[in-house]
């Protein structure tokens, strides 16, 4: 498969994948782009991989790890609003403000924390899996893991949030 084929196939999902791990458009858009630029002089070896776009999101994973020179650029807002995850979507602006919401408590999390939430639950990935796109231990999956749900459970905000709850 030519990478055009292959761009024409899957970007829209590596788009999506990227949005959801980094937390904000413009800079998906250059983490994805930084990605796919250094992966498309690879191409022809990457295409015979079993698992081509794997590679790619690995890439953007380690892309995304990797940037430091936008971090002082991006904004964390902290929210404690984690319990309206769970909840069914009513309409539409219900789903608009719970992919905010989404967006804001995922961009709390320390980058390792936001991947690890992001390959287990956005793309669904096992803790093996998770811990071969990042390079990292089984073990180091979970920690990672569990430090980011108890981050986003024991919040101040939280807190609050539930003690207004009717």
């Amino acid at each position: 498969m030519e990478f055009e084929e292959f761009l024409d196939r899957e970007l829209v999902a590596l788009t999506r994948f990227a949005g959801v791990l980094v937390g904000n458009r413009q800079d998906a858009h250059d983490v994805l782009a930084d990605a796919l630029l250094a992966v498309g002089p690879q191409w022809q070896r990457i295409s015979r991989l079993d698992h081509p776009t794997a590679y790619v999101r690995k890439a953007v994973v380690n892309r995304f790890l990797a940037d430091r020179r936008k971090a002082g650029r991006r904004r964390t807002e902290t929210t404690g609003e984690a319990h309206r995850l769970d909840r069914p979507v009513d309409d539409v602006s219900t789903a608009i403000g719970n992919r905010d919401l989404l967006d804001r408590l995922l961009r709390d999390l320390p980058r390792q924390q936001r991947s690890v939430v992001v390959l287990r639950y956005y793309l669904g990935l096992n803790d093996a899996a998770v811990a071969d796109q990042l390079g990292c231990s089984v073990s180091s999956v979970r920690s990672n893991m569990s430090r980011a749900l108890a981050r986003l459970r024991v919040s101040p905000e939280l807190l609050e949030s539930e003690a207004r709850r009717p």
